[in-house]
């Protein structure tokens, strides 16, 4: 639990956007996170969550997965989204909620190649879902960095 109070903490003091949208980092076990925001300050002129809130939410998701993952394995990383792509396949109309899994692979590479080279890639999926189906996909490329580097 102290290690996602470290990464919630984090986003809320550096990234003042965190605040204001409500996003918030509700769970980790050890492979998968949760991030949650409401809709009301998320809002779009449709009364759905606007798009660029679920983006937000989305990035936000996989960005804590890497970095909760290395913070597990004792690493303190500096970790950003590279690249992201996003479907938007159905409105949102309530709580912005979403979740990703690391695998025991992909953990696997990423500490490994983050232990070698003191900066590794990965590709975290994230899904945002409605009402049990899958409302957004995001595929986003994370880069985490030892802050020596």
């Amino acid at each position: 639990m102290r290690n996602l109070d470290h990464v919630r903490s984090k986003l809320k003091e550096q990234v003042p956007l965190i605040t204001h949208m409500g996003i918030d980092v509700v769970a980790w076990d050890g492979s998968t996170v949760m991030v949650e925001a409401p809709l009301e300050p998320n809002l779009n002129t449709h009364g759905t969550a606007f798009g660029g809130s679920l983006y937000c939410v989305g990035a936000m998701t996989g960005w804590s997965s890497v970095h909760l993952t290395l913070m597990d394995a004792g690493h303190l990383p500096s970790v950003w989204v590279a690249k992201g792509e996003v479907e938007y396949l159905k409105p949102v109309r309530g709580v912005l909620r979403a979740s990703t899994t690391v695998t025991g692979a992909m953990r696997d590479t990423l500490i490994s190649a983050y232990e070698s080279n003191g900066r590794a890639k990965i590709n975290i999926e994230i899904v945002i879902q409605e009402e049990g189906q899958d409302a957004v996909r995001m595929k986003a490329m994370y880069v985490a960095m030892s802050p020596t580097e």
